[in-house]
């Protein structure tokens, strides 16, 4: 674990040579949010989940936006629900929500900016969270 202020660079997925594939998308997309004034911390959690998407992409051969279709994005929520972390317990639906949310939002700006002709991620369903109860109640006492 590094010392406080300390950084670790991280893992990027994707050929940024290629200017109209889904790394280069993603660096404009995160350039456009910080010139929007979004907090670091959620420019970074996107990048983390359209990261893990661009590996599963690229896995299958997949680089460019025109070629994810709203069935794709159906098939990465599928694997998202089967996938199994290194100790064997499934991914929460916390965890779904905002992978999925991330996408949503990158393809959002994709077609809102003409980068694609439309929305692949606009019509999929979200996991519905759980509505838990408060830990700590309130007492008389």
């Amino acid at each position: 674990m590094p010392r406080k202020g300390v950084t670790l660079t991280k893992k990027s997925y994707g050929d940024l040579s290629d200017t109209n594939g889904l790394a280069a998308y993603r660096e404009r997309y995160l350039e456009w949010m910080g010139i929007r004034n979004y907090s670091d911390k959620s420019r970074e959690s996107r990048e983390l989940y359209i990261n893990y998407f661009i590996k599963w992409c690229e896995e299958r051969g997949l680089t460019q936006p025109a070629e994810i279709t709203k069935q794709i994005i159906e098939r990465y929520q599928r694997y998202l629900y089967h996938y199994r972390k290194d100790n064997g317990e499934p991914l929460s639906f916390q965890s779904q929500h905002s992978r999925l949310g991330a996408l949503r939002a990158f393809f959002k700006y994709l077609s809102k900016h003409n980068y694609t002709l439309y929305n692949p991620a606009a019509d999929i369903e979200l996991p519905k969270l759980e509505k838990r109860l408060p830990k700590h109640v309130l007492t008389i006492e």
